[in-house]
C-alpha cells in the first residue's frame, strides 16, 4: 500500500483469487499468469529467478494464490518514485547506483528497440515510461510522430528519445516489459 497507495495490496490479491478461479495461474498455456514485481526502495531489484521462487512460495503460503511467472523491473526515477527520492535524498545515490551499474548487455532486449507505446491521441512513443513523461518519438520533419504515419523503415532509423530514467531499464540484469534483459 505504501508503494501503489491505500487498499491496492488487498485488491491486487483479490484480482489475482479471481484469476485463478477462473483457471489462470496454474501451468495451463492458454490461461498464463504473469505478475510483476519491483523493489520498494532505492535498489534494484533481486535476480528475477530467485524472486519468482519466493512469490510463488509466500503468495501460495499467505493467500493460496498461483502464477505462472513473475516479471521483475527495476524503479524508474519518475513520477511519484521520483518525489519519493527527492524527498527523502536519495536521488543522487540512486542515479548513481543506475549509472555505475550500467550493463551494455541490457540494450539488445530493451522494450524501446523493437515496440512502440502509442497515446491515446495516436502520438508514438519509444516505451510507455516515455508516454507517461510525453516525450514523442523523434520528430520526423518537424511533426510530431503520429499513428497514422507510421513508416516501419523510418521507425528503424530512429535516434531513441533517451532521458535519465532509461538508465532504470540497463542497470543489473535489465528491466522491460519482458523482465530481466541480459
Amino acid at each position: 500500500d505504501s508503494q501503489r497507495g491505500d487498499g491496492t495490496f488487498e485488491k491486487s490479491i483479490e484480482a489475482l483469487r479471481r484469476l485463478n478461479a477462473a483457471g489462470y495461474g496454474h501451468g495451463d498455456s492458454r490461461r498464463r499468469l504473469t505478475v510483476m514485481a519491483n523493489p520498494v526502495g532505492a535498489f534494484l531489484v533481486a535476480p528475477q529467478a530467485a524472486l519468482e521462487r519466493e512469490w510463488k512460495a509466500e503468495l501460495a503460503r499467505n493467500h493460496g494464490i498461483t502464477f505462472d511467472r513473475l516479471i521483475a523491473l527495476n524503479n524508474m526515477p519518475i513520477s511519484r518514485f521520483l518525489e519519493w527520492l527527492i524527498e527523502t535524498g536519495n536521488l543522487q545515490e540512486y542515479m548513481e547506483r543506475l549509472t555505475n551499474l550500467f550493463n551494455p548487455a541490457t540494450v539488445a532486449g530493451l522494450m524501446c528497440r523493437n515496440t512502440l507505446s502509442v497515446s491515446w491521441d495516436g502520438t508514438l512513443h519509444d516505451c510507455d515510461f516515455n508516454q507517461m513523461l510525453d516525450i514523442p518519438v523523434a520528430p520526423a520533419g518537424g511533426r510530431r510522430p503520429h499513428i497514422r504515419d507510421f513508416d516501419p523503415d523510418a521507425l528503424q532509423a530512429r535516434r531513441i528519445q533517451t532521458r535519465r530514467h532509461c538508465f532504470g531499464c540497463t542497470a543489473g540484469a535489465g528491466s522491460s516489459c519482458g523482465g530481466a534483459t541480459a
